[in-house]
C-alpha cells in the first residue's frame, strides 16, 4: 500500500519547551509542549502529568466549523492520551520533583492547521517528535524555607521509555483497504482502524472508532504493514533530532 510523504521539523515553536511540525501529505499539524510546575494528585503523589489536547482550526478544512471542539478533535485527544499512557512513553515518576509537593505537568497542544485525513498518525508523530525535543529546567526545593528555585540556564531532556507509531487504515470492504487515508478516502470508507506499534514492532494497542467489523486475518495484514512504518517514522525523527543537535 502506498502512503503519502512525511516531513518533520522540530523546535518550530520557540516559546514552548518542546515543539514540532509534521506534514503527512497535505495534513499539517503543529505540537507545542508547555511545562508547568503543579501539585501532584493525592492518588499518585510521586507522579507528574502529561495532558494531550487536539484542536482543528476552521481554516484547516471547509468541514471544520467554529465553536467548541468537535468529535474528531476530542476523539483524537483521547486516542493520544490512551497511547501515551498504555505505551509508557514516559515514566510519570520521572516528572515528579518533590513527592506530594511539586511535579511537572506537560501540556501537549496539537493544532491541525491543514486537514486532509489521517489526523491520528500526524498527531502522534508530532507529539513524539516534540517530546524528544523537550528540555526542562533544573528545579530545586528548599524544604526549610519552602522555596522553589528554577535554573532556566540548566536544562535536561525527558527520559523517553517508548516510541509508539500509529498506522491508520480505511476500510471499504473485506477485500479493499487503504493505508494513510486522505479526507476524501475517509468520507468514502465504511470505517477505519488505527494500529499502534512500539519501536520493536510489538503491538501497543488498536483503535477502531466505529464502522464494520474487521476479520482477524485482515488485522494481521495491517500489523505487518504497520511494522514497516514504525522504522520509517522513528528513523525520520531520529534524523531531524541529530541534525538539530549538529547545528546547535
Amino acid at each position: 500500500m502506498k502512503v503519502r510523504p512525511i516531513t518533520i521539523k522540530i523546535g518550530t515553536v520557540t516559546t514552548a519547551e518542546g515543539s514540532s511540525t509534521v506534514r503527512v501529505g497535505h495534513t499539517t499539524v503543529m505540537c507545542g509542549i508547555k511545562a508547568e510546575i503543579a501539585t501532584p494528585a493525592l492518588r499518585n503523589p510521586d507522579e507528574g502529568f502529561i495532558v494531550p489536547n487536539v484542536e482543528l482550526y476552521p481554516c484547516s478544512s471547509p468541514k471544520i466549523k467554529m465553536g467548541p471542539p468537535g468529535e474528531k478533535a476530542m476523539g483524537t485527544s483521547q486516542f493520544l492520551k490512551n497511547v501515551l499512557h498504555s505505551s509508557g512513553v514516559l515514566d510519570l515518576k520521572d516528572l515528579c520533583i518533590v513527592p506530594n509537593k511539586l511535579a511537572w505537568c506537560l501540556y501537549c497542544d496539537v493544532a491541525c492547521i491543514n486537514y486532509d485525513g489521517n489526523l491520528y498518525d500526524a498527531a502522534l508523530t508530532a507529539i513524539m517528535a516534540a517530546l524528544q525535543n523537550v528540555r526542562l529546567p533544573v528545579v530545586s526545593y528548599d524544604a526549610e524555607n519552602d522555596k522553589t528555585s528554577v535554573a532556566s540556564e540548566r536544562t535536561l531532556p525527558l527520559m523517553i521509555k517508548a516510541k509508539p507509531v500509529s498506522s491508520t487504515f480505511t476500510i471499504y470492504s473485506d477485500g479493499i483497504q487503504l493505508m494513510d487515508p486522505t479526507a476524501e478516502d475517509e468520507s468514502q470508507g465504511s470505517g477505519e482502524v488505527v494500529v499502534v506499534l512500539l519501536e520493536n514492532g510489538s503491538l501497543c494497542t488498536t483503535h477502531k472508532p466505529g464502522g464494520q467489523l474487521i476479520l482477524p486475518n485482515i488485522l494481521d495484514d495491517f500489523v505487518k504493514l504497520a511494522k514497516k512504518r514504525v522504522k520509517v517514522v522513528n528513523n525520520l525523527i531520529d534524523r531531524v533530532l541529530t541534525e538539530r543537535m549538529d547545528t546547535s
